[in-house]
């Protein structure tokens, strides 16, 4: 049995596993546009390959809004007047093991009552006018202010030893971005959605984690808790059939793009970049099902990731959580914002909340 035969078998079975899968990124595709474009103008091979993920011409693929929305936000059920934070929806977030607890409470929801300090300010410039008594102030901007939220985080068994674990953990990763082999590399941290005691207070408010600090005291006892394992995703398709696909759409999409290049050759090349495309798609739809079953399973998806044993961890029973928020809107968002809808209540049934 030859290469392509082998080839096509194996696309052929991840194909049907990843049936219902989003299409992932589609790599060799990518590639071969790329060097398509940069042998066919003078000097442009290496500014072409660095443009292998922008999209053409810089057009962003979607607005802010709804990437806040859609991708990384949530609504609270409105009946809970609880403050919480969302949960983001990203597949590594909506399918962590550590998060469990927060999923199961409908975001991280700080079980006893917090202390909040909100602000919000107008900002004047004062205008230097000669021969006069008194300065004139020009309006420059308004800007919400942080929200700082102060919450004690009691723990009196493991039950509420593992949603500690959980809130810490989710706290610490709303400070970092998506980088490496990550779905969404390149992602600044998730935009979230702060709740609170009702419409007028905070509805939907689209927030990012600026900081977070607790403290561990020595004054306290602490509880044993056996966490949950973790996942490795071991840094990418490693070996095995997928990454015998993830290195032959790389191949091909190279192929493709020098066969381009050649005269008399523009039909194969088209033949060869629907192939590469055709890899890219079902090697990133695997990579996609990989990531959410967090390793294991049939077909070499046991390769990207595995199990992490999460051992046992010591919680303290008395703690307090110290969360900083800011609140950003897209340009939009602001661009349309009216201040008489926003005096006479009209933006409470909005997606996200203005503050």
């Amino acid at each position: 049995m030859g290469f392509g035969d082998s080839l096509f078998q194996t696309v052929s079975a991840v194909d049907g596993l990843a049936s219902g899968i989003s299409a992932g990124v589609n790599i060799a595709n990518n590639l071969s546009s790329a060097l398509n474009t940069g042998l066919n103008i003078a000097g442009g091979v290496s500014s072409a390959l660095r443009s292998i993920n922008l999209p053409p011409g810089g057009d962003p693929t979607g607005g802010l809004l709804g990437a806040a929305s859609a991708v990384f936000g949530g609504d609270a059920n409105p009946a809970d007047w609880r403050v919480r934070l969302s949960i983001a929806n990203a597949p590594s977030f909506q399918g962590s093991p550590v998060l469990a607890p927060l999923q199961q409470a409908g975001g991280l929801v700080f079980p006893y009552t917090p202390t909040i300090t909100m602000q919000s300010t107008a900002k004047y410039s004062a205008i230097s006018t000669t021969h006069t008594n008194y300065t004139f102030q020009a309006f420059h901007n308004s800007d919400p202010g942080s929200i700082t939220i102060t919450a004690p985080m009691n723990v009196e068994d493991a039950t509420e030893g593992l949603y500690w674990i959980a809130a810490v953990h989710y706290l610490r990763s709303l400070t970092k971005m998506f980088s490496g082999n990550d779905y969404l590399a390149g992602n600044p941290p998730p935009v979230i959605f702060l709740n609170g005691y009702g419409n007028y207070v905070f509805k939907n408010v689209p927030v990012v984690v600026t900081a977070f600090q607790t403290t561990l005291p020595n004054d306290c006892d602490y509880i044993s808790v056996a966490a949950p394992n973790g996942v490795s995703f071991g840094g990418g398709f490693g070996g095995g059939p997928l990454g015998d696909i993830a290195s032959a759409a790389s191949v091909v999409g190279g192929i493709a793009g020098i066969a381009s290049a050649i005269p008399g050759l523009g039909s194969i090349a088209n033949q060869v970049g629907n192939l590469a495309g055709a890899v890219g798609n079902i090697a990133g739809a695997a990579n996609a099902v990989g990531n959410l079953l967090g390793g294991g399973g049939a077909g070499g998806i046991s390769s990207i990731g595995g199990s992490v044993t999460g051992g046992v961890s010591h919680i303290p029973t008395k703690s307090e959580f110290t969360v900083t928020l800011q609140p950003v809107y897209s340009r939009d968002s602001a661009r349309y914002f009216s201040l008489d809808t926003f005096v006479s209540g009209g933006y409470l049934n909005a997606p996200f909340g203005y503050i």
